[in-house]
């Protein structure tokens, strides 16, 4: 149901059941309701919506990592997957941000970067060609667009990571990667 809900819809029946329900999340509504309203609108307004919000109880796990300071502050644990060394994931964001990421790009030319990025990086551009011949790459690109999500998240399954970064801009992407290159 709520899938089907338009972003000012979920917005204020969320805010609805906060008042009652969440104080934590009714303070993350109020804070910057069109921030908010950014990060639910997320996936939304496509032929297949994303459907991960079952329950407004739900919102706030799900969106936590997107408020700065909630992400600095909070005990996480880094959902890296196949890529695990820090040199190659420092490598991959820096390579990343300093190369290849820019503001004005739409989805298409996003995704041709990342995978121009792969090629430059080891990495294979191209799902079928990995499949084909796995030993002659470091990875794929699902792996590689793997770190730039969970550098920013520290989750391995989010919302569109293309949309995240849209809402992101430059300077907080990398601020969230510079954390991790910090870590030890």
């Amino acid at each position: 149901i709520i899938s089907k809900m338009t972003k000012d819809e979920v917005y204020n029946e969320s805010l609805s059941w906060a008042k009652s329900n969440s104080k934590s999340l009714k303070n993350l509504i109020e804070r910057d309701s069109k921030y908010f309203k950014s990060i639910i609108n997320i996936e939304r307004e496509q032929e297949k919506p994303r459907k991960d919000i079952e329950h407004y109880s739900m919102i706030e796990d799900l969106i936590w990592y997107m408020y700065d300071d909630i992400f600095e502050s909070k005990e996480k644990t880094y959902e890296w997957m196949k890529i695990t060394d820090k040199k190659d994931i420092t490598s991959i964001l820096d390579s990343y941000i300093n190369n290849y990421y820019s503001e004005t790009d739409d989805k298409e030319t996003w995704f041709n970067k990342i995978k121009e990025m792969c090629t430059s990086l080891g990495y294979a551009a191209n799902m079928k060609e990995y499949k084909e011949n796995p030993e002659a790459f470091k990875g794929n690109v699902a792996d590689i667009s793997t770190v730039l999500r969970v550098a920013l998240t520290s989750k391995s399954n989010t919302p569109d990571l293309y949309e995240m970064m849209k809402l992101f801009g430059k300077e907080r992407i990398k601020r969230r990667y510079d954390i991790i290159k910090n870590i030890k």
